[in-house]
């Protein structure tokens, strides 16, 4: 198991890809937080690791708040006694083209799916220089790297996590690994709630034809989280069945 005895923290973990990853992650031996806003989905994330024989613990976390983000990394260390892997994967985005998007949306959409990112990270990386294989995982998107009409705020905050993604990874080597993963269209909650006529124009754009799924991202991430990818920090990663390659 690629990740027996570290310690990870995923936002968002409570429903699609942080969902995946999580359960990932547990079958690959890591203790996992699960940290997310919605306490129903959180908790049976959790309930069902350790039904499964792995170890996990569910802490509502709103990663707007500074004190929240917090008390996830204080429980990693007090539940399992150190921190090895931070993913930030939490995200909002409120739709709207740049002249019509509402302040509000704008600066909740860039605290939850960038200033998190950072402010996160910031928490926990005096805990993950203490490791002997820190990491931090960003999941920002293919629309980090290619144009998003009608999303600007989402586009933006997308971008500024590719681009906190490199000024991190400068940093904090050779000591802690900083990588990006950038999905395409992938079947998750989130982008179900897109009317069927979107998917299918998105879908017509892939080359693989097909959406992705969660667990491909997770299989992905477990990767990267691992000591195969030793050599892997500053880069972005995208898992998009070809979409930005036309």
């Amino acid at each position: 198991m690629r990740l027996q005895g570290r310690v990870a923290i995923i936002t968002g973990a409570a429903s699609g890809i942080g969902r995946a990853t999580a359960l990932q992650f547990a079958r690959e031996g890591a203790a996992v937080v699960v940290a997310d806003i919605d306490q129903a989905g959180g908790a049976a994330c959790a309930d069902e690791i350790s039904a499964a024989g792995g170890k996990a613990i569910f802490i509502e976390t709103d990663v707007r708040e500074g004190r929240d983000l917090r008390r996830m990394i204080e429980a990693a260390l007090e539940v399992y006694g150190g921190l090895d892997i931070l993913h930030n994967n939490a995200f909002w985005n409120a739709p709207g083209a740049a002249r019509v998007i509402s302040e509000a949306e704008w600066q909740s959409t860039l605290a939850v799916t960038l200033t998190a990112v950072w402010q996160g990270s910031k928490l926990a990386i005096p805990h993950l220089l203490e490791s002997r294989s820190g990491v931090i995982l960003n999941t920002a998107s293919v629309h980090s790297i290619v144009g998003l009409a009608g999303s600007a705020a989402y586009q933006a905050a997308k971008g500024g996590v590719l681009s906190l993604t490199r000024a991190m990874s400068l940093e904090l080597a050779p000591r802690v690994r900083v990588v990006a993963i950038l999905p395409g269209a992938i079947e998750t909650p989130a982008t179900m709630a897109v009317p069927v006529d979107a998917h299918a124009e998105f879908v017509s754009q892939v080359p693989l034809g097909r959406m992705g799924q969660a667990e491909e991202v997770a299989s992905v991430a477990a990767f990267l989280a691992s000591d195969e990818a030793s050599y892997i920090t500053g880069a972005s990663i995208v898992v998009d069945g070809g979409y930005t390659t036309r």
